[in-house]
């Protein structure tokens, strides 16, 4: 009997447990705007990754500029999972960064926010006429990491489109 009456007590105390909610609380610290030095970093960045040469990928000097340690690590993982990246269609670029072998035509920065030391800068890619993807549009986030006292990229989440799934570049990057 003391055993079944524990049994019983231990199944109501499990049921307690797992039916308490998870409680919503007044947000302490809200958002703000990603600072200017984290806007400059990404515009500064993003024009770097516009030109062919010299490329993130082989650029050990611009990788500990922008890329947090996280990600340069994830870069290299996924660099070292290709034998010969001439002939891989798939070989990171400077265009894996910009989550598009076809590069958009614009983009925009059309948010910002600040958490801490992590800021998220939402940018809208467009494609014109001349492009494999005319007229589309897609969101892409940049999040960066305050590491070492700069701002550095740590991931870039791109939102399902109509001819992208969604994607984290760092999840990516550490995919075989």
């Amino acid at each position: 009997m003391k055993k079944l009456f524990a049994v019983a007590l231990i199944l109501v105390c499990a049921e307690l447990v797992c039916a308490q909610k998870i409680a919503e609380v007044k947000q302490t610290a809200p958002s703000t705007p990603a600072p200017r030095e984290c806007l400059t970093t990404f515009r500064d960045f993003f024009n770097y990754l516009q030109k062919t040469e010299p490329g993130i990928i082989r650029d050990e000097q611009a990788q500990k500029r922008w890329l947090t340690q996280d990600l340069r690590k994830a870069l290299a993982q996924k660099l070292a999972t290709f034998s010969s990246p001439a002939d891989d269609p798939d070989y990171p670029s400077n265009n894996t960064f910009i989550g598009s072998w076809d590069q958009p035509s614009t983009y925009a920065i059309v948010s910002s926010r600040r958490y801490g030391k992590r800021a998220v800068i939402d940018v809208l890619y467009k494609w014109g006429p001349k492009t494999n993807y005319p007229g589309d549009e897609r969101t892409t986030s940049f999040i960066f990491l305050l590491e070492d006292g700069a701002w550095k990229l740590d991931d870039i989440y791109t939102f399902r489109g109509e001819f992208v799934q969604a994607e984290s570049l760092n999840q990516y990057l550490r995919s075989k």
